[in-house]
């Protein structure tokens, strides 16, 4: 197999996806989310922020990270067209899939800050960036692939499907985890579980919030029962166990910084350090689905003067 590098482009633009999402961690973490009003893509009425005020500039800070992004994910959508190999499909739909999901982020984050950021919402923005996260990994991955016109590439492929099912659900349950778990976040049910006055809740009946709690606190431990089961597949079927292994430990280390964060009264520190665990974990989780997925070879041969492609 030949070493082709199509794909760093795209691997830069999932490190870039990454530092978005933290970096919009920080914004909710310092209650930056209302710095600039209402207006967008003004603040405040103003091209610039108030360098003087910091939530401004971290908002402000924010805006041109993403919208910069934008442009990203599109040379990142041609550069992955052009670099896609004869019958490579796959890779089309997913560079087409990126542009959607990044214009379904830019429409939701715009409506999020015309409309005040109002409670829960923001759980519709964290669930499409993650979707759309997931997108760039799986592009990346997908061009990492080399052309391999054997029957060994067949094979090896095949070596990694024996992953893809294991990793794909414990994948779905963990990112079903987050999106409770965001809910239960900007929703202010968390607040209510923790007995904290706020007059911003979506929900302000004590048994939803806790039910939901419940439902976050079981999710979380089966997906620490399900790495585990995924990290033992990879071991003894003998594929992506270091992969599997980092996946396995990041969910460990989610679990227990969301407990810190629980117990803390919800801490911003806290709170933020387990959302930037949060999107590392999906990071590694959509690298273990797509790699299982894909494998490492895009397998072509011919036959009898006519090209099959696989």
């Amino acid at each position: 197999m030949r070493r082709v590098n199509r794909h760093r482009f795209a691997v830069i633009t999932a490190v870039l996806t990454v530092l978005a999402l933290v970096i919009g961690n920080l914004v909710v973490a310092t209650g930056s989310g209302d710095a600039c009003g209402t207006d967008w893509p003004t603040c405040k009425g103003s091209l610039l922020p108030d360098f003087l005020d910091y939530k401004q500039v971290i908002e402000y800070s924010h805006r041109l990270f993403t919208g910069s992004l934008g442009f990203v994910i599109l040379i990142n959508a041609v550069l992955a067209w052009k670099r896609k190999y004869t019958g490579e499909t796959s890779i089309g739909v997913l560079a087409l899939l990126t542009m959607a999901l990044l214009l379904t982020q830019s429409m939701v984050g715009a409506f999020n800050v015309i409309l005040g950021t109002p409670p829960g919402f923001t759980t519709l923005d964290v669930v499409v960036s993650m979707f759309l996260l997931t997108s760039t990994v799986f592009l990346a991955v997908a061009l990492q692939r080399v052309e391999v016109k054997s029957h060994e590439g067949r094979k090896i492929n095949h070596s990694y499907k024996k992953l893809f099912s294991p990793a794909l659900w414990v994948f779905i349950i963990y990112f079903l985890e987050v999106t409770v778990g965001a809910f239960l976040k900007h929703s202010g049910a968390s607040k209510i579980v923790n007995n904290m006055v706020t007059d911003d809740l979506l929900i302000s009946s004590n048994l939803l919030s806790k039910v939901i709690y419940n439902i976050h606190g079981i999710s979380n431990t089966l997906i620490v029962i399900g790495a585990l089961y995924l990290l033992f597949m990879s071991i003894r079927k003998s594929v992506l166990v270091p992969a599997s292994a980092m996946f396995f430990l990041l969910i460990v280390v989610n679990g227990v910084t969301g407990f810190i964060t629980q117990l803390s009264s919800l801490n911003q520190v806290a709170s933020s350090i387990h959302m930037i665990v949060v999107v590392i974990t999906v990071f590694q989780g959509a690298y273990l689905v797509s790699k299982a997925y894909f494998g490492p070879c895009f397998f072509t041969w011919t036959v009898k003067g006519e090209e099959d492609v696989s």
